[in-house]
């Protein structure tokens, strides 16, 4: 990246912070001289997004209602990152906690920011293959959702019929697709 086109941080409070969001007012000198402020920006934990595929090749999804659109959504098992976890292992534990299913066949496809504009965490995005049913979901306090399989042939279908919306999931469909696996 050019230093030339870098912003420099003059200041930074925090205007909001607990357990769901950390929202921060900054103040930035732009390259060509002039100062942004406020300019405001989200601190949150970083994710993980599974492709999960089961025997067949079908798609192991979860349903859930998304309040910042108000509709339930079709979408990968997911789930952020703890303090001090690896990718790969939230990955894992987030597969089996939401959906019961376990891999041992998994492929980084790799590390997208879902909104660089405003937030500064990444989604680590895999995809898990073979997924087989292993235990009882184990789902956090506030998850309200349910299992399902998508089959492979009806993904496509699903996502060009809005069916399936969260755009970073829409990024690790097309990332598998595409081989992608760095």
């Amino acid at each position: 990246m050019s230093d030339s086109l870098s912003w420099k941080l003059l200041t930074e409070q925090t205007v909001k912070k607990d357990h769901w969001v950390d929202l921060r007012s900054r103040s930035y000198l732009l390259p060509n001289g002039r100062e942004l402020s406020p300019y405001y920006s989200y601190h949150n934990r970083s994710f993980t997004v599974i492709a999960a595929r089961d025997e067949a090749g079908d798609f192991i999804c979860v349903r859930q209602f998304r309040p910042g659109i108000a509709e339930v959504t079709t979408e990968f098992p997911a789930g952020g990152i703890e303090p001090g976890e690896e990718p790969l292992e939230a990955a894992k534990r987030e597969l089996l906690e939401e959906t019961g299913c376990v891999s041992e066949c998994w492929s980084f496809l790799g590390r997208i920011a879902p909104n660089a504009t405003i937030a500064d965490n990444y989604a680590y995005c895999y995809l898990a293959e073979g997924c087989r049913k292993q235990a009882e979901r184990q789902l956090d306090e506030t998850e309200c959702m349910e299992t399902i399989v998508v089959p492979r042939s009806e993904m496509q279908r699903l996502i060009q019929e809005g069916g399936f919306v969260q755009a970073v999931h829409i990024a690790v469909y097309y990332l598998m697709q595409a081989g992608r696996t760095r």
